[in-house]
């Protein structure tokens, strides 16, 4: 994440945690003779338990060599071999089907190799001895290519760089330049060390609106990092309630040249968060520069995989357990893919860490179904970029695959090297929670993720009664039996688990409802959580979702479960955004009108999950509009649309005294709003979630005018 983001973000943090950052060691690869080093010339006997998977050996190289690997006297299961590079990539491969295997592998860059010894895919697993030999031939070094040394790291730019941003329209738009070394430029970040220098904050905070507003971050003229600078255009705020999309343009100009302009729209993010576009320039060759356009990086992308992911997870680099590897991302290869074994309920640790340039790193794990279960920007927000996925756990067993990457990925501009290990469970992660064991049953539900934050799990019966952590026994069977960071003291510290489940012989039908309630932020820095949520009813996994809310978002959803046990979810969202879920502009054309003094009846049901009524209204008039579930298991939900299409008023949980419903608190009752003009007023009768919940039932509808 970039630094102007984080410091947006700690603006509005009222809770600050200290952390320790826990640091990669120095890879190491040790040995069972004293070393797993190899050397030219040189022969080491290794062996891999039955239960062990792989072992991972090094050996230097020069650049331009060549190194050849023989694995022999292998006895046991067969075996297979890969050798990476300095930056991670697969180089040379093969199985030991007969007992021996070779590999020449032709060597790029100098430096550190790894090799990785594992059993074959498809084999049997058992204890197996071998021996590993080492040889390399040194080749003449080809000459530098003439580009290569027309690019030093620096040039003398006389004329230095400047990138503008320019808008049209009442908004608060913010430019953030990054530059190949890491230093940034934007409003809170004004000069670095080398010359830059930022502007004025147009339209900051909407304190003064400029008729033209413009931002600009500029690098006066000497020696200037060659290499990727990455643009960041921020929306952080309307400031007029018409505005919405803005169009902008970005120039780069490179020593007096303009090298190119970028221009788009941008539209206001979602739930008070921001959008953000990202694109980069690259300063090439005297001074050449070309400009890469991106496009919009909502922070829900950050759970996307990169746009070649599926073409490249066959061919991600096996990783072994606390041995690093390490890697580099350009913009010609903005992620590298690793894979490795993982079994269901097994916690697992992954760090990545920049090593150099200006790489700000991003973490994805992708399940065995390529599916994004984890992802990680910032290990601790405000003090880092690099990434720390912790205590995870894996749902299902099978190949793994981590996503090693940067900060909006293909979109992105920051590169450099980075050294990447996966572990086990961290010392934080409480022992129960390192071997779950959790009841079965015929339902249930499941929710994990790995922060510190308060997440409440909710699932309610088809009778509406809901299991939680208020409420731990349903009188159907529903147990609550494990409840994640309530009241945000850590149950499972590093790894929190909630479990709803219903035991075996208690399978009711119908349809139940699952509520995820993002309570508390805690002592972490928020946003994100991820959190997966799981349900399996009949041993069946039925739905499996990964969502990053923000603080006081729900994410609802529901499932039903026929009379002969085969049960089927249903649609899932976050509900803050109330009356917009619905697509209700069809049915308001040709609503039933509903008289002020009257009543009306209607049923909802899990194929009609709203009805509309219209009544003409007066500016200053006074309406009462009360909505009362005749079938108690119906949890109500109103909303009040006006003339010009836009929400006025919504209710959930009335009064229930207003209401006479002594004890009842899940009936609506939108009372005494004015009405602020003429014309037709548009009612819709719901349930809780709109279209996402899961309660059905006869309700009653009345309108009062005053």
């Amino acid at each position: 994440m970039s630094q102007y983001l984080q410091n947006r973000r700690l603006t509005c943090i009222w809770l600050v945690l200290s952390l320790s950052l826990v640091m990669l060691a120095p890879v190491s690869v040790l040995a069972q003779d004293g070393s797993r080093t190899l050397a030219a010339g040189s022969v080491l006997s290794g062996a891999i338990a039955a239960d062990q998977g792989a072992v991972t050996y090094a050996f230097d190289a020069p650049a331009d060599s060549t190194a050849g690997l023989t694995l022999g006297n292998v006895s046991g299961a067969e075996l297979s071999l890969i050798v990476s590079d300095v930056n991670g990539n697969t180089i040379g491969q093969a199985s030991a089907s007969a007992s021996s295997a070779q590999v020449e592998a032709a060597i790029g860059s100098g430096g550190r190799h790894i090799v990785i010894v594992f059993f074959a895919p498809g084999g049997v697993a058992q204890d197996t001895s071998f021996d590993l030999g080492l040889e390399i031939t040194t080749v003449e070094s080809a000459a530098p290519s003439v580009a290569a040394a027309e690019v030093p790291d620096q040039l003398l730019l006389g004329a230095g760089i400047e990138v503008s941003l320019s808008w049209t329209g009442a908004a608060d738009l913010d430019l953030e330049v990054r530059d190949p070394e890491g230093r940034t430029l934007f409003w809170n970040s004004r000069t670095t060390d080398n010359g830059g220098s930022f502007g004025f904050d147009a339209n900051g905070l909407c304190a003064v609106i400029s008729e033209s507003p413009e931002e600009a971050a500029t690098w006066q003229p000497g020696f200037l990092p060659t290499g990727s600078y990455e643009i960041i255009v921020y929306y952080e705020q309307a400031c007029d309630p018409l505005t919405a999309t803005v169009p902008f343009s970005v120039d780069v100009e490179v020593n007096g040249v303009l090298s190119g302009t970028i221009a788009d729209t941008l539209a206001p993010g979602v739930f008070g968060q921001q959008n953000i576009y990202v694109a980069r320039f690259e300063v090439g060759a005297e001074g050449v520069t070309t400009v890469v356009p991106g496009g919009a990086y909502p922070p829900s992308s950050v759970t996307l995989l990169p746009a070649t992911f599926d073409s490249a997870m066959s061919l991600a680099t096996p990783i072994a357990r606390a041995v690093g590897v390490v890697g580099e991302i350009t913009n010609a290869r903005p992620f590298i893919a690793y894979s490795f074994e993982g079994v269901a309920n097994e916690l697992i640790t992954v760090d990545m860490q920049a090593t150099g340039g200006s790489l700000d790193t991003l973490l994805q794990i992708v399940d065995p179904a390529g599916n994004v279960v984890d992802v990680n920007d910032d290990a601790i927000l405000g003090e880092t970029t690099n990434s720390r996925i912790a205590d995870a756990r894996l749902l299902s067993s099978g190949r793994h695959t981590i996503v090693a990457t940067r900060y909006a990925k293909e979109a992105g501009g920051t590169v450099g090297p980075f050294q990447l290990t996966l572990t086990g469970p961290t010392g934080q992660a409480a022992p129960q929670v390192s071997t779950l064991n959790l009841p079965q049953g015929d339902v249930e539900v499941s929710l994990f993720w790995s922060t510190g934050a308060d997440l409440q799990l909710l699932v309610r019966d088809p009778v509406g009664e809901s299991v939680f952590d208020d409420n731990p026994l349903a009188t159907s069977g529903g147990i609550l039996q494990e409840v994640g960071n309530a009241n945000c003291v850590p149950a499972a510290a590093g790894a929190p688990v909630s479990y709803v489940y219903w035991p075996e012989g208690f399978l009711r039908p119908g349809t139940y409802e699952v509520e995820v309630w993002y309570q508390n932020p805690c002592a972490d820095f928020p946003p994100p959580v991820n959190f997966t949520l799981q349900i399996e009813v009949n041993d069946v996994v039925i739905a499996r979702m990964r969502q990053l809310p923000q603080p006081d978002q729900r994410l609802v959803t529901n499932f039903t479960v026929q009379p002969s046990g085969f049960a089927l979810a249903g649609e899932a969202g976050f509900i803050d955004a109330g009356s917009a879920t619905l697509d209700y502009q069809a049915a308001a054309l040709d609503a039933p009108a509903i008289a002020s003094g009257t009543s009306v009846t209607g049923t909802i049901s899990p194929s009609n999950t709203f009805d509309v009524y219209q009544f003409d209204g007066v500016a200053g008039e006074t309406v009462t509009i009360s909505m009362t579930a005749v079938t108690l298991a119906l949890d109500t939900n109103l909303y009040l649309i006006g003339p010009s299409g836009r929400e006025l008023v919504a209710n959930d949980d009335g009064n229930p005294v207003a209401l006479g419903l002594t004890g009842r608190k899940t009936d609506s009752q939108i009372s005494g709003y004015n009405l602020p003009e003429n014309g037709p007023y548009t009612i819709i009768a719901t349930r809780y979630g709109n279209q996402y919940g899961g309660t059905i039932g006869v309700y009653e509808l009345s309108l009062t005018k005053t």
